[in-house]
């Protein structure tokens, strides 16, 4: 069972959480989430067995490394981002086209590009992540389009 709710806070709490949220590099919701769980915790532990204690430590170390997992999931987008650029450069630029092969050549490596493309979204990643690198590549391909007309 879980349970949800909307949290609003304001002034210094606020500013405290966007702070803590930033410098731990975790999201304000898991954040908002792990001091919930420290202040059930705290009102329950004069009632509590000995296994609910553990059973909530538990659940607030499962809370602090999803922070962690953000951050590495973050890290991970910016590497994509990073490898797809530098294949899609890598690809249209080597070789260097010779003048009147220009256009077979970049033809080429769009065509090797979109394979490079469907091979690493067939890679098994999961969830939305090869979603998450074609919008990158759509994006991509619109700043790189005066670039190939230039």
């Amino acid at each position: 069972m879980s349970a949800t709710g909307t949290v609003k806070l304001t002034g210094r709490y606020g500013d405290r959480i966007e702070q803590e949220a930033r410098e731990r590099s975790v999201s304000k919701a898991a954040l908002i989430a792990d001091y919930a769980m420290r202040g059930i915790e705290t009102a329950e532990q004069a009632e509590g067995s000995p296994m609910d204690g553990f059973e909530r430590r538990i659940a607030a170390t499962m809370l602090a490394v999803r922070g962690d997992v953000e951050a590495v999931q973050a890290e991970l987008d910016t590497v994509a981002a990073m490898l797809d650029l530098f294949v899609k450069l890598m690809l249209i630029h080597l070789p260097e086209p010779v003048l009147d092969e220009a256009e077979a050549v970049q033809s080429s490596a769009l065509t090797r590009y979109e394979r490079f493309l469907k091979q690493v979204a067939d890679a098994g990643f999961d969830g939305d992540r090869p979603r998450a690198l074609k919008k990158i590549a759509e994006l991509l391909q619109k700043k790189l389009e005066p670039v190939q007309n230039g």
